[in-house]
């Protein structure tokens, strides 16, 4: 049996409309985070947007024993995201690609 890591990195851009300063940015940042750590498993790094309070890029990596796994997770990223009534999400760009071992 051949040993396998599925595994994709994807840039999720999350806009904020109503934030208006960088505890609101903050708040919305940390509770998608935690979503996707908590409840996807998932790594998160803020990639992008540092420079706004409405705009945020999260790179966000998972990993899985199949392919399927992986868009498993990645089809919840957005909804996910959106469950916070300030966010407005998209998945930006997504390289998807596999490991074995040698």
């Amino acid at each position: 049996m051949s040993e396998r890591v599925h595994h994709a990195a994807a840039l999720l851009r999350l806009h904020l409309p109503g934030s208006r300063s960088l505890k609101d940015r903050r708040a919305h940042l940390q509770r998608v985070r935690r979503g996707l750590v908590d409840e996807l498993g998932c790594s998160v790094a803020e990639v992008g947007g540092g420079d706004t309070w409405q705009v945020a890029v999260l790179g966000v990596a998972v990993a899985a024993g199949d392919a399927a796994g992986v868009d498993r997770v990645l089809e919840r990223l957005v909804p996910l995201a959106e469950r916070d009534p300030g966010v407005v999400a998209r998945v930006d760009a997504v390289h998807h690609d596999t490991l074995d071992a040698a």
